[in-house]
């Protein structure tokens, strides 16, 4: 297993009571079955794997750094 750390933002960051996470996954797991497994709607959301948005699909292998963006609202 890998440890990736996390980073949330926006009602992520509210939902899960912190910035950061630090999470163990199987490397040879994707974007979408990491979302899934934090019970995040895979659809909602834009994951950075490294700085760059990423497809579902995407396997996370060597990844330093991820980042979930929720969608942006406002006026």
């Amino acid at each position: 297993m890998d440890t990736y750390q996390i980073t949330l933002f926006g009602p992520l960051r509210e939902r899960f009571g912190a910035n950061k996470l630090n999470y163990s996954h199987p490397s040879s797991n994707t974007v979408r079955s990491l979302l899934e497994s934090l019970d995040i709607e895979p659809d909602l959301v834009k994951v950075a794997l490294d700085g760059v948005i990423s497809e579902l699909d995407q396997e996370l292998g060597n990844t330093s750094e991820i980042a979930i963006l929720p969608p942006v609202s406002g006026g």
